[in-house]
């Protein structure tokens, strides 16, 4: 390592501190590329990738940005030096280790993301210190232990994420940990209290006391022994009549858990299925952090791979109520019944009792998230190939909004579940897992489990969200398209903007080329600014001003189905009746003579090249003149 003695200031150091945590990865052969701009012989770190200075002649770093960023290791307690730090967005990478607790040290975080890692431990209670913090997303990582009641304490916190860990004991009714819905909390089977509407227990299994309950104590102490030794028995008689029944049985492991065979259900949908139940049983218990491929709110998700080679996603999602069962299982049955070229497809479902298991069609390219902003090995995507996918996502949106019954709200509309076939046909994933429509209802209370920067302003005020919220959200989609950026980019979330009010501001000065997305060719401008109009009335802060889905897939389509310059079909008439003027690339013609009742005529009809957003046998034009008048 260098002479450290060449920064110019202290904050260099604690970032090459940082750097070499994330560098400690178990058999890690080269470094990530993000960090081959932290080089210890620059004057000042301001400059690195992910870095955000707030001052940049005294180096005071707001933010480091390093998600998506294949980054390992573990994060340093130097960390904890950076007491100006106003965010840490480390989310999608495979750090490991714990938490450390030297974060509590940085007093003016507002922003900590570390979701979707590897990190271990407990939560440090000195989270709690931070007094500032305004987001908390610890969600898809293996913590464990209770949740700190000191994170009650902060009184500015607004989201907060514990979501798939391992957490453990009640959850604290303390402060602002009170206000949050069970949402916070899913996939943690260990938790309890109010707030996830799940009763704690003592070691013997059965209810314990509520706070508010009066009870006498000498008789509570009697009912509560009189209740043990009545399920210590039916334990004991239950697991006599089991052996006696069940010698012989098959069984087979899941999660930990011995799972009667026959007491499980598979349900396969469509007919595309062609395993029997017994070979799918196999491949789901099978099954482990080997094959993660992703997760969220509603579950993890795993790829499963078939004797004949062909995979499938996996996605499971944890029983957490028994009333819950219920009303899953009749949505999934819903889900079932949905067929749209642009909807992945449920191919079926696996219910257990710790458990259900989706099965989906898997895309090996992936979602349009990792093939805009996850690395270099992808082929950048040119205009063509996003207004194709612009107009498949709005199919699918619109089909779920209009053709389905009942309504379906998608709730967290983003480019991660927008999913890529080979042909880069958009398909919209993670559709229906969220409540239902119903006739009678005009909107939804349930939290979106949706991503910021997506979400519709009505959302984040109130938590309702309708189809004009997934209308915003697609808005926002749209701009991803155009520009290459996330919507929580750092190049203008640290001038106080979204990426709406971002683009708005470009937008009023006609700065078109600082719009689109650099890496992207074959640009049609007059397209773009159709598309920004779109995304314009998409985004619009009233959502009573919004188009509907069926609306923004007609304006859509105008601008796709439209492929010639405005003057193509002006310079067809001028050049004379029957004269072809000169076609875009877009567009090739099919021309024949054919003859009816004696007559010659000519047939020309325009179609989509390979090349062209359209899908192969949209029909842009066509004409049948007489053969006469093209001589």
């Amino acid at each position: 390592m260098g002479d450290l003695r060449s920064f110019c200031y202290p904050t260099g150091l604690v970032l090459i501190e940082i750097k070499e945590g994330f560098l400690r990865a178990a058999g890690a052969k080269q470094m990530p590329q993000a960090l081959s701009s932290w080089k210890e012989t620059d004057a000042s770190p301001c400059n690195w990738t992910g870095v955000t200075c707030h001052l940049p002649h005294l180096a005071t770093v707001r933010s480091i940005d390093l998600p998506f960023m294949k980054l390992g290791g573990i994060i340093s307690p130097s960390i904890g030096k950076l007491q100006r730090l106003h965010r840490l967005s480390l989310h999608h990478n495979s750090l490991h280790g714990n938490i450390p607790s030297e974060i509590g040290n940085c007093m003016e975080l507002r922003a900590l993301y570390l979701r979707a890692n590897y990190l271990q431990g407990s939560i440090p209670p000195e989270i709690g210190h931070l007094n500032h913090l305004i987001i908390l997303d610890l969600s898809s990582n293996l913590l464990k232990g209770p949740i700190p009641p000191s994170i009650g304490h902060l009184t500015h916190l607004r989201f907060l994420n514990l979501s798939t860990n391992f957490l453990s004991g009640e959850v604290p009714e303390i402060g602002v940990l009170a206000t949050f819905r069970n949402t916070s909390f899913l996939g943690n089977l260990d938790l309890c209290g109010l707030p996830v509407q799940r009763l704690c227990h003592h070691s013997l299994g059965f209810p314990a006391m509520l706070p508010h309950e009066e009870r006498d104590t000498t008789l509570g102490s009697m009912s509560t022994i009189g209740v043990a030794l009545l399920i210590v028995l039916c334990l004991l008689w239950t697991c006599l009549l089991s052996r006696n029944e069940n010698l012989g049985g098959k069984y087979f492991k899941v999660d930990r858990q011995l799972v009667q065979y026959p007491s499980s259900k598979i349900v396969k949908f469509q007919g595309d299925l062609p395993y029997s139940s017994s070979e799918i049983m196999k491949k789901l218990e099978q099954l482990d952090e080997r094959d993660v491929v992703g997760s969220g709110g509603i579950g993890t998700v795993y790829i499963m791979t078939m004797d004949d080679s062909t995979t499938f996603a996996v996605k499971r999602i944890e029983r957490r109520l028994d009333g819950v069962g219920e009303i899953l299982e009749r949505e999934i049955e819903i889900l079932g019944s949905i067929k749209h070229i642009n909807l992945v497809k449920l191919q079926g479902y696996c219910r257990l009792t710790s458990a259900r298991f989706l099965i989906y069609d898997y895309f090996v390219l992936g979602s349009l998230d990792h093939y805009l902003h996850g690395g270099q090995e992808e082929q950048p995507l040119n205009w063509n190939a996003r207004l194709k996918i612009a107009l498949g996502s709005a199919r699918g949106l619109a089909y779920l909004h209009h053709d389905c019954c009942p309504r379906i709200v998608h709730m967290n509309i983003k480019s991660a579940n927008i999913l890529l076939d080979r042909s880069l046909e958009p398909h919209v994933s993670d559709f229906g897992l969220a409540k239902l429509l119903v006739d009678e209802d005009s909107h939804v209370t349930t939290v979106v489990a949706g991503s910021f920067g997506y979400l519709a302003p009505e959302y984040l005020h109130d938590g309702r969200a309708t189809e004009k919220s997934d209308v915003y959200s697609f808005g926002v989609l749209l701009l991803e398209l155009v520009t290459g950026k996330r919507p929580t980019d750092p190049s203008f979330l640290k001038r106080g903007l979204n990426i709406v009010g971002w683009m708005n501001m470009l937008s009023e000065q006609n700065m078109f080329d600082d719009i689109v997305d650099q890496k992207c060719g074959g640009v049609d401008f007059e397209a773009v600014e159709s598309v920004l109009d779109i995304a314009a009335m998409c985004t619009d802060a009233n959502p009573d001003k919004r188009p509907t889905m069926d609306r923004v897939l007609k304006m859509l389509e105008e601008v796709v189905l439209s492929p010639c310059p405005t003057d193509f079909y002006e310079r067809a008439g001028r050049e004379g009746e029957g004269a072809l003027p000169t076609l875009p690339p877009c567009l090739f013609l099919l021309e024949a003579h054919l003859s009816l009742s004696g007559r010659s005529f000519a047939l020309r009809i325009l179609l989509p090249t390979p090349s062209s957003p359209l899908r192969r046998g949209d029909v842009v034009g066509g004409v049948v003149e007489p053969l006469q008048s093209l001589v």
